[in-house]
C-alpha cells in the first residue's frame, strides 16, 4: 500500500484529460493515473469490469469528474458512486467547463466534494490545475477497498 493517490480522471475531451494529467505532473503530484472516456467506463473501472485498467485494493483514490459526456454523464456516476456503500467515500471533485449555478448546487446535494469550473483561457487552465495539485498534496485521501 503506498500513499501515492490514484487519480480517475474521467472526461471525453482527450485535449483536456492530456492537459489536467500533465499540469497536474508539472506542479510535482506525485500520482498514479487511469483514464475513463466516459461515464459508464468509470463505473466500469471502479466495479472492476474494465480489462484495459487496473484498480487495485487499498489504494488512495479519488475522482475528477467532468459533467458532459457521452454514455453516462458526470451527474449520472455521481449519484452512482455516492449511493453505494463500497463507493461513496471516494472523493469526487467536479472539473468541468459548466458553470451554471443551479448544476453546481446539484452536484453539492448529490455529494460531490469539490466543484471546479475549467477556465476557458488556457494560462488559466494550467494555474487551476496546479492550485488543485497543491490540494491534493496536503489531503488525506481515503483508502479504496474492493
Amino acid at each position: 500500500m503506498s500513499n501515492i493517490p490514484t487519480i480517475l480522471i474521467t472526461d471525453d475531451d482527450e485535449a483536456a484529460a492530456h492537459l489536467i494529467q500533465t499540469n497536474l505532473k508539472r506542479a510535482g503530484l506525485n500520482f498514479k493515473s487511469i483514464r475513463a472516456h466516459n461515464g459508464r467506463e468509470a463505473i466500469d473501472i471502479l466495479e472492476n469490469s474494465a480489462t484495459d485498467q487496473d484498480l487495485a485494493s487499498d489504494e488512495h483514490l479519488l475522482m475528477l469528474l467532468d459533467i458532459r459526456m457521452p454514455k453516462m454523464d458526470g451527474i449520472q456516476v455521481l449519484e452512482y458512486v455516492k449511493s453505494k456503500d463500497s463507493l461513496r467515500k471516494i472523493p469526487i471533485i467536479m472539473l468541468t467547463t459548466t458553470d451554471d449555478p443551479l448544476e453546481v448546487e446539484n452536484c453539492y446535494k448529490l455529494g460531490c466534494n469539490f466543484y471546479i469550473t475549467k477556465p476557458v483561457d488556457y494560462g488559466k487552465f494550467v494555474s487551476t490545475i496546479k492550485n488543485l495539485a497543491e490540494y491534493i498534496k496536503v489531503c488525506k485521501i481515503p483508502l479504496f477497498k474492493k
